[in-house]
């Protein structure tokens, strides 16, 4: 009987990756440490489970984002020129592909912003354990606040010859954390990649790699992480939300056989006029398995 339900176990657990062919987990970091700076959007982790059953697809993702002012050590709230923030989300995204080339989406989005987004004891930890630093101020941090939100986006792609291709993405979201409106072009040069850069395409080749040069531009009239909340803010802490940002962006990309890696370099505009600098670099490692 014993050997009998090991049977029926392995029979079903082949049976549902068989249904479930095309699947991926991944793992995606954004730093600026890379460029010794430590301020604004400064890190990002994202996991994400995805599979696709004929031409749709279901993507899971769990990630946190903290922000911080450029002086991070600070509690004098008028030396802070962006304020501290922290949101912990889960989102769920159903795609639907027309082509190798073209596909759209809807999702939902619940997150929590304070204390509960665990920010704050993240980082601090991180900078005392890893980097030998001093905790950082946390002065007039966003509050605790839940959030919901919908967003969908179109994706397409345009070969220009066999290894350059034109890629394109559309995204909107509302919520009660963020309302923003963004568009991405740019050029692919690479074998078989056709969808935007980062976007997990399920193709099944052996070998692929490229390069990616492009530019996002973003309409962003709402922004939690700096002017509070639409409705009753409460927030300590305010700053004016720029509502058009924009950024340059150079990617690399390389997979072998189930394994993919990305890196996208990012150079972003400001988001509030206060800023002290101009511009903001960040970086993002991609790593997926393909199963």
């Amino acid at each position: 009987m014993k050997n009998k339900s090991i049977y029926l176990i392995a029979c079903f657990i082949f049976f549902t990756l068989e249904i479930y062919s095309q699947s991926y987990i991944e793992l995606s970091v954004d730093n600026d440490l890379y460029f010794l700076t430590d301020q604004y959007y400064s890190s990002g982790i994202t996991i994400s489970y995805g599979n696709k059953k004929e031409k749709k697809a279901n993507h899971w993702r769990i990630g946190q984002e903290i922000y911080h002012p450029s002086l991070r050590y600070t509690n004098d709230l008028s030396k802070i020129d962006y304020p501290y923030n922290g949101w912990l989300y889960v989102q769920n995204e159903k795609e639907y592909f027309l082509s190798d080339k073209t596909s759209y989406s809807w999702g939902i989005e619940i997150g929590i912003t304070g204390e509960a987004s665990l920010a704050r004891k993240f980082q601090n930890f991180y900078h005392r354990t890893f980097l030998s630093l001093p905790e950082l101020s946390w002065a007039g941090a966003q509050p605790q606040r839940f959030h919901f939100g919908v967003f969908g986006q179109i994706n397409k792609g345009i070969s220009i010859s066999e290894n350059i291709h034109l890629t394109s993405q559309l995204y909107s979201k509302v919520s009660s954390y963020r309302i923003q409106s963004v568009g991405r072009i740019g050029v692919l040069i690479g074998l078989t990649q056709k969808l935007p850069f980062q976007k997990p395409s399920f193709n099944n080749t052996e070998l692929s790699r490229g390069v990616y040069i492009g530019t996002r531009q973003e309409y962003r009239p709402h922004d939690f992480a700096l002017s509070g909340s639409l409705f009753n803010n409460s927030s300590e802490h305010t700053v004016p939300n720029l509502k058009y940002r924009n950024s340059f962006e150079f990617g690399l990309f390389y997979k072998r056989k189930k394994w993919m890696i990305l890196t996208l370099y990012q150079s972003m505009s400001k988001d509030t006029p206060g800023q002290r600098y101009e511009r903001h670099k960040v970086l993002n490692i991609t790593i997926r398995k393909q199963f």
